[in-house]
């Protein structure tokens, strides 16, 4: 808990970013507010959990919305159905973007080498372990990655070649 308030007091609004992608993404994906009727549309499963859970996924269903993919790996230590099936049913065609959706306590990063401009990771719950934190760290750290957005629930991962390299602790 403590590493969350430290991220709050930390992090920045989306006045606090000096990126206009990352300026934009912020205000119109990440900080666009659930109305209650598209909240009584989440699944079941999701609707029975913490309203941080009901968050986390309709942030998801914003950024698959967002971002055209036509190809997507799930990668989970405990897969859940309605994650799945959401990257499942936003996946289109000739996007030309891969999204990978971690939700894993260990990661091999060797599979860089194969990630494109315009693809994707959603990182769910960066900060939940050591072995978590320390996969994010050197995800940040690696010279492909060029923005990483870290929402403390939710870590995003962009590899824009045209901006410069930076992290951003934005409040979520």
């Amino acid at each position: 808990m403590l590493k969350y308030w430290r991220h709050y007091f930390v992090s920045h609004s989306r006045h606090g970013t000096h990126s206009p992608f990352v300026y934009k993404l912020v205000d119109e994906v990440i900080y666009q507010k659930t109305s209650k009727a598209s909240a009584s549309e989440l699944p079941a499963t999701i609707q029975n959990k913490s309203k941080v859970e009901q968050k986390k996924y309709a942030l998801m269903d914003r950024l698959l919305r967002t971002f055209a993919y036509d190809n997507f790996n799930y990668w989970a230590d405990r897969p859940q159905e309605s994650y799945a099936s959401l990257l499942q049913q936003q996946c289109g065609s000739y996007a030309y973007r891969h999204i990978y959706y971690i939700d894993r306590e260990d990661l091999d990063l060797n599979f860089l080498g194969n990630v494109g401009d315009r693809d994707l990771f959603i990182i769910n719950e960066p900060h939940q372990s050591e072995k978590r934190e320390a996969y994010w760290d050197k995800i940040k750290k690696d010279d492909r990655v060029v923005v990483t957005i870290d929402l403390y629930r939710v870590g995003l991962v962009f590899f824009r070649k045209e901006q410069r390299k930076e992290n951003f602790l934005i409040r979520f």
